[in-house]
């Protein structure tokens, strides 16, 4: 049995929804529950930050999600704007792969479903967030 027939069965795609919202229920319990920028927090931090002291282009994410799951959208975009803007884009690419249907414009498709785009935006990011003058980027950089 190829891969495409295993995963178009019923009870695998159950299976797989089933445990997607399980995992989505308990990440958002975890950021509800516990602040990631506090001391002593269970999130770990990010090792990139740790080793070199620049801000990668995933820094701040754990921060901005719990903020987003408090309904702080100000916060979360002073966090990790690269992720909050890129969020709905990301869902509507999700919900096109899960419902095998064209949600997004061609045009759109095109661009968003190209890995080297994401890969560009996220070194231009990392980059960015580090240079003088765009301290702003940086995680907390706009409150």
């Amino acid at each position: 049995m190829i891969a495409s027939q295993y995963l178009s069965s019923r009870p695998v795609v159950t299976a797989l929804s089933a445990a997607t919202v399980v995992v989505l229920a308990s990440g958002i319990w975890l950021l509800r529950t516990f602040d990631p920028g506090a001391a002593g927090s269970l999130f770990p931090s990010c090792l990139f930050h740790d080793l070199t002291g620049w801000y990668c282009p995933g820094c701040g994410i754990t921060r901005a999600l719990h903020a987003l799951v408090h309904f702080d959208l100000v916060r979360a975009f002073a966090m990790n704007a690269l992720l909050v803007a890129s969020l709905p884009l990301l869902a509507a690419m999700a919900l096109q792969g899960f419902t095998h249907r064209a949600l997004l414009p061609a045009s759109v498709s095109r661009v968003a479903f190209n890995g080297k785009v994401w890969i560009g935006a996220l070194v231009v990011f990392g980059i960015a967030r580090n240079l003088p003058g765009l301290e702003l980027l940086a995680p907390g950089g706009l409150l």
